[in-house]
């Protein structure tokens, strides 16, 4: 064990105080023994000295008798380490210092081993206190941490029960934190995503070192399923923390975000596609961006081959200066209607009137080229 211990002697007998401080310390090396007299200077000491790890008492003294020092120092410190070492025990008196809180009871007797016992007594008592204290402080160091956390904290058992919910189950998931303490979390899971997510926790089971993240639905208070995004780890080994950490954050607005973007491409692609004239969008370096379908069905070119074409390729070679100029213009800022051959994949021309002009973005930065090619027979 690090650390000196420091262990209250309380005894009404001065030569029995002297003789366990030199035994004590002898037989514990981090072990440092102060000295009272009677319950009261024990009482005093605590208050003074403010730092005492273990308290060694005897039960029979004048004024106040162990039992009634130990109700004492319990109303100071109900986890202070308490051992009564007394010369007149008895099991009525040994039951009563347990039921009263007493860490040890230990009777004296002749020689010294009993001194070996004391200190293994004591420094077994102040090791469990001392991990107690420091498994409160990591956890409540932890749970300050995560208060403030705008993300939902977690921690499951190995059943997948709510041990803890973070402060922010109330704007994540509408419920108030304590109402979600020993429910089964997987049950909040959408049943098309619940397998998804039992199958992550189940890798943290088999794995300690897994840290699995997973996309799913949960359900909020109101019953709307809310997009969740959600890391774990075992951390059943903590003292801290003893279970599975889940951290989560709520992507619903963004998951919705993206659906209505996706929804907006196809029916923009379903637009383009309808149009009977051929549509492009270029970037600024000439590749291909977007097209429509009237520009595969035209040009005979396949959709992975349209991406990568050059203006040459698509351009009878006469026209290509006369586009290559037209691009110039459009990167300029004018739109532009020309007339220009495109040579299709079979080798045929096809004259198109096309009309190009700059594509830019909110803040007016030239992002691509568009245009649109009408065959001069529909134009007529």
């Amino acid at each position: 064990m690090s650390g000196t211990i420091t262990v209250l002697h309380v005894d009404d007998d001065d030569a029995l105080l002297d003789l366990t401080r030199t035994l004590l310390e002898r037989e514990g090396e981090d072990i440092a023994v102060e000295s009272a007299e009677s319950g009261s200077e024990a009482l005093t000491c605590l208050r003074e000295n403010g730092h005492v790890d273990c308290i060694v008492s005897d039960y029979e003294m004048p004024e106040m008798d162990g039992l009634d020092l130990l109700e004492r120092v319990r109303e100071h410190d109900p986890e202070l380490p308490f051992v009564l070492f007394t010369g007149k025990g008895s099991e009525e008196i040994a039951s009563r210092a347990l039921s009263t809180g007493a860490t040890e009871y230990l009777q004296k007797g002749a020689g010294t081993d009993q001194y070996t016992v004391l200190a293994n007594r004591i420094e077994n008592a102040v090791a469990k206190r001392r991990a107690e204290r420091e498994r409160t402080h990591t956890r409540n160091r932890y749970q300050a941490l995560i208060e403030h956390s705008s993300d939902l904290v977690t921690v499951l058992d190995e059943n997948g029960y709510f041990e803890y919910t973070s402060p922010s189950t109330r704007d994540v998931l509408g419920y108030e934190p304590e109402a979600l303490i020993g429910e089964p979390s997987f049950d909040m899971v959408h049943p098309e995503d619940r397998s998804t997510v039992t199958d992550a926790f189940d890798r943290m089971v088999a794995d300690p070192s897994a840290t699995p993240s997973v996309s799913y639905r949960l359900q909020h208070a109101d019953g709307e399923w809310r997009h969740l995004e959600s890391k774990g780890a075992n951390r059943l080994d903590h003292p801290a923390i003893e279970g599975f950490v889940i951290n989560t954050r709520d992507v619903t607005e963004r998951v919705e975000a993206e659906q209505r973007l996706s929804e907006e491409e196809e029916l923009f692609d379903a637009a383009l596609d309808a149009l009977p004239h051929v549509f492009y969008v270029a970037n600024l370096d000439g590749s291909g961006w977007r097209w429509n379908r009237e520009l595969e069905a035209v040009s005979g070119y396949s959709s992975e081959e349209l991406r990568d074409i050059e203006i040459d390729e698509i351009f009878a070679e006469e026209d290509v200066p006369k586009v290559e100029a037209v691009v110039e213009r459009v990167l300029d800022g004018e739109t532009v209607t020309y007339e220009a051959r495109m040579k299709k994949k079979s080798g045929e021309l096809d004259l198109r009137r096309i009309s190009a002009s700059l594509l830019t973005d909110e803040d007016g930065e030239a992002i691509g080229i568009c245009g649109i090619g009408v065959g001069i027979d529909e134009d007529g």
